[in-house]
């Protein structure tokens, strides 16, 4: 029967023990104090549990268990599945398989096991893994450690992927109660040896136990040659060592940091909305040009400003000079004129039955190119294909985005000016749920029903092909849901319990706008104005589908530049001329075309920028430079069409500066924009990018930078969400009201004030989030 003592097994041997195990007996034999512990095999669990066992076979595994426990001494064990393919780096497992402790006696301790070996069968792990085979799991039996204090540590800050600062979290008792969720942790960063308390004020650890923490996950980090992240314990003044598996989602190597010096330029320079990531230098030579001429359409109904976007310490500010109010009104005047001939929905309206279809076409036609056969020449060609049809579509999705503000607004304004009501409330007034991008978020729970059938692999093809080919945001260094197949098998995994039911949702969502609408008609029954607020309505629900629709389109093309540029990244690499393929997103575009043409640029070149990009990774600039813009005090007199542009301009633009002056901490609470209304309470999820995605579990609270359209697919999980930026038009704020989800967004510093676990009361109602006390702290 193979139950092995942990001092016998190392890293060779995770094939029978599970990674989990193996790890552990790997780090005891390097001198690291892990507890006593045994490993029951995936053979000898398979021939005890699995098809065709005998019951003697179960009774000797029992009485080996047995053996086990009085070599221990009658202490209480910790019993944990070690699966084959868990805590490797690109699927951790986190979550699938069970643990049992304090275990005591044969009887326990052998139902534990069995339980832990059933999991690695269960559906859900089949799903996540992609096959519907179980087996595959050893169970590890570990004397439990009495913590006084536990927790997990980084070896490297997996957010700035610093390698100089060790990320700590630490609670009073067991460390499990961190990782359910049932206690907020003091956290820790700790560079050259020096340890700072980031967030809580319990004083739960000292400074010295910090350090020794960090000391050891350095250590492990330094023997398996790869960042680490390690679950920990000290009991009567000693450090256990529990658990270590490989960060994972962070660059192939650590970077170092190279500073940009920072220079604000005058007037006001905001936040690009949309990038949570610097710009490469790829990215910023094929979209600057692009942003620079698309992006005032996006105030071409409204206030006509004319943004400059720039770049602030690697990261994209859109800049705003002042202008006189005479300059304004000779603009709204103008704006005026394009309104009342109906531009703004004819815009959309050729979105509808030209635009789409066309872009549709193009991506396809685009998609269908072989890229690994065509010639250097060709490739460069098709890279030049790609950027002349990423500048048509933005110019197009800049336009349509001015449009629909001009459209919403001016139902807004309506609104306000004949019913006296609040955004929040005109926002009731919204469809949602339709358009193009909708599949991509329901095809998921088709996929959940599927799960374990003999239709689900060429169903999850089918889905991949159709919508997995989209970077989840304005960035073309995140990989894609189909280069990371894993991620989205784990979204599919969450859904297994309750499907995501679109006909429902639609049912619901269409039942609340259905009272909006029959509340606004009767209170206008009889009274002027009536058929202003019905023609308004009617643009804005046209407008409704373009927002997420045309973000559909553009991420999708995004997707094939990503592709494009790294295939050109390949074949530089093989050649020598890069150290590897991603450095092509560090060189200009014409740089990469002269680099397939034989040209390339120096290896110093690219790391000297590599070096920037993490420096501005790290250090993220405030959401505004220089002094917000000023009202005009002193308008010469408007006609009254322009009075109109003027109203429906400030709805608009007062919403969108909401945000920024919402965001306040109070204590243990993040204050910000009251954007969907509910009040939940529920576990923390923090998630920063699509790697993270296959993370997030049913009713958790979605803690993200900001969402775009990509982000659609967690919904049907999130509980709640929450987001440092936004307002109560942003992207997060509308699709939380679609989904009927709770949603407080413009915090400011969620994602860094909140931690995973964190139990989380989120009232959308006011706009607070707080940490909710735990019976168990």
């Amino acid at each position: 029967m193979d139950v092995l003592a942990l001092s016998e097994i190392g890293l060779n041997d995770a094939p029978r023990t599970g990674r989990k195990a193996a790890v552990l007996g790997e780090l005891l034999k390097a001198g690291h104090a892990i507890p006593e512990a045994w490993v029951v095999t995936a053979d000898a669990l398979e021939a005890a549990f699995g098809p065709g066992a005998s019951p003697s076979r179960a009774a000797a595994l029992r009485d080996r268990l047995g053996e086990v426990l009085a070599a221990l001494g009658g202490r209480a064990v910790a019993v944990r599945s070690s699966g084959v393919a868990e805590d490797l780096p690109g699927m951790s497992y986190a979550g699938q398989y069970e643990s049992f402790l304090n275990r005591r006696g044969v009887a326990e301790v052998f139902e534990a096991v069995r339980a832990c070996w059933a999991s690695g069968s269960s559906e859900r792990v089949a799903a996540y893994r992609g096959d519907a085979a179980g087996g595959g799991v050893a169970v590890l039996v570990q004397v439990m450690v009495d913590a006084e204090i536990a927790g997990a540590a980084f070896s490297v800050n997996v957010v700035t992927h610093d390698p100089g600062e060790v990320v700590v979290s630490a609670v009073r008792g067991l460390g499990e109660r961190l990782m359910a969720g049932q206690a907020t942790a003091e956290e820790w960063a700790v560079r050259d040896g020096e340890p700072r308390r980031t967030s809580g004020g319990r004083e739960v650890a000292a400074p010295a136990q910090i350090r020794r923490v960090a000391e050891l996950a350095r250590s492990v980090a330094s023997h398996f040659g790869t960042p680490q992240d390690i679950e920990w314990a000290f009991h009567g003044g000693r450090l256990w060592l529990l658990q270590a598996r490989p960060v994972t989602g962070l660059p192939d190597a650590p970077v170092p940091h190279v500073p940009i010096p920072v220079q604000e330029p005058p007037g006001t320079s905001m936040r690009a909305p949309g990038f949570d990531r610097p710009w490469t230098p790829f990215v910023r030579s094929v979209f600057l040009p692009v942003f620079t001429e698309a992006a005032p359409h996006v105030f071409a109904f409204t206030t006509g400003m004319r943004p400059r976007p720039v770049v602030i310490g690697g990261w994209p500010y859109v800049n705003y000079r002042p202008d006189t109010a005479g300059q304004l009104a000779a603009r709204l005047e103008e704006i005026a004129v394009r309104v009342a001939d109906g531009e703004p929905r004819r815009l959309v309206e050729r979105w509808h039955g030209e635009w789409k279809a066309g872009t549709a076409a193009r991506i396809a036609d685009l998609r269908a190119a072989d890229l690994p056969r065509l010639s250097d020449k060709a490739l460069a060609a098709h890279l030049d294909a790609l950027r002349e049809a990423f500048a048509v579509l933005h110019d197009r999705y800049f336009r349509l985005s001015g449009a629909s503000a001009h459209l919403l607004g001016r139902l807004g304004s309506t609104c306000a000016e004949l019913l006296g009501w609040e955004p929040a409330r005109v926002l009731e007034l919204r469809g949602g749920l339709t358009g193009d991008h909708v599949p991509a978020t329901a095809g998921l729970g088709d996929l959940a029903r599927l799960a374990g059938t003999p239709e689900f692999e060429a169903a999850f093809a089918r889905y991949v092909a159709g919508y997995g080919h989209r970077t989840t945001g304005f960035t073309l260094t995140e990989p894609t849901l189909a280069e990371q197949p894993e991620v989205l098998r784990g979204m599919i995994r969450a859904q297994l319990d309750a499907p995501y039911d679109l006909a429902a949702e639609r049912a619901r969502l269409a039942a609340r706008r259905d009272a909006a609408v029959a509340a606004a008609r009767a209170a206008l029954a009889g009274r002027p104005g009536r058929d202003r607020f019905e023609s308004a309505l009617a643009d804005a629900e046209l407008s409704a589908p373009v927002r997420d629709e045309k973000s559909f389109y553009a991420v999708s093309l995004w997707a094939l530049l990503r592709y494009a540029a790294l295939e050109a990244g390949t074949r530089l690499a093989a050649r020598g001329a890069l150290a590897t393929r991603d450095d092509v997103l560090f060189l200009e575009y014409e740089e990469v075309l002269a680099a397939l043409d034989g040209s390339p640029p120096s290896f110093d070149t690219v790391a000297r920028r590599r070096g920037r990009h993490a420096w501005a990774l790290a250090h993220p600039g405030p959401p505004l430079y220089g002094d917000p813009p000023a009202p005009y005090p002193d308008m010469p007199p408007l006609s009254p069409a322009a009075q109109a542009v003027m109203r429906i301009s400030e709805w608009t633009m007062g919403i969108f500066g909401a945000g920024a002056r919402a965001a306040r901490r109070d204590g243990d609470a993040l204050h910000g924009v009251a954007a969907s209304a509910g009040r939940y309470t529920g576990t923390a999820r923090v998630i920063t990018g699509v790697a993270q995605f296959g993370g997030l579990r049913a009713g958790e609270v979605l803690v993200c930078p900001e969402t775009t359209a990509q982000w659609a697919v967690l919904f049907p999980l999130a509980g709640a969400l929450v987001t440092d930026r936004g307002s109560l038009l942003s992207h997060p704020a509308v699709i939380a009201r679609e989904y009927g989800v709770p949603a407080v967004v413009a915090t400011g510093t969620a994602t860094s004030f909140f931690r995973d676990g964190d139990l989380l009361v989120v009232d959308g109602d006011t706009g607070t989030v707080r940490r909710a006390p735990s019976p168990l702290t």
